[in-house]
């Protein structure tokens, strides 16, 4: 399998961190995950970054955390949904990694989340579903314009995803 990082992008609640960690396990290879990064960098959580500093503070920390660990060869990444909306971002996503667009309808994304929503800046406030539907009007097209595979996770479960992509990651390979 090829050493380049295998960046994952996609709505939040599609499975971008599960999959990326087992996937980085199967394939015996780091894996970074690019809110995780930020949050150490900055000494905070990202809610705690977006309640103090604003979403443009976190989103230029996220570009220099992603800039930093693209340089990793063979590292595994999972991104943050908003990691698109920089052009910075896209030229390095495009240029240096391998993506992966994990994609999953509305419903089943805050199924996934529904533990986890007081930890996402976005979804506070107003109606959740509404606001992942507008989240995806902007981001869907950026998502499919970088995605060097694409894979709708709904209703899979995690290992069923990583099967899928073993095989169009060495279809991906063997085309090279």
């Amino acid at each position: 399998m090829q050493h380049r990082p295998i960046a994952f992008i996609g709505p939040m609640g599609s499975g971008k961190s599960r999959v990326a960690a087992r996937l980085a396990q199967r394939l015996g290879r780091p894996c970074l995950d690019l809110d995780g990064e930020v949050e150490q960098r900055a000494g905070q959580t990202i809610a705690a970054i977006f309640a103090s500093s604003g979403e443009p503070r976190f989103r230029e920390l996220e570009s220099a955390a992603l800039r930093d660990v693209l340089a990793n060869a063979g590292t595994v990444i999972a991104s943050g949904g908003g990691v698109v909306l920089a052009p910075e971002n896209q030229a390095l996503l495009r240029d240096h990694a391998t993506v992966v667009w994990l994609r999953a309808d509305v419903a089943t994304r805050l199924e996934r989340m529904r533990d986890e929503r007081a930890q996402r800046p976005l979804l506070h406030g107003g109606d959740p579903a509404a606001t992942l539907a507008e989240l995806d009007a902007i981001r869907t097209p950026l998502y499919q314009s970088l995605a060097d595979i694409e894979v709708d996770t709904s209703g899979m479960n995690v290992d069923e995803v990583i099967d899928r992509l073993m095989a169009m990651l060495h279809e991906r390979e063997a085309a090279t």
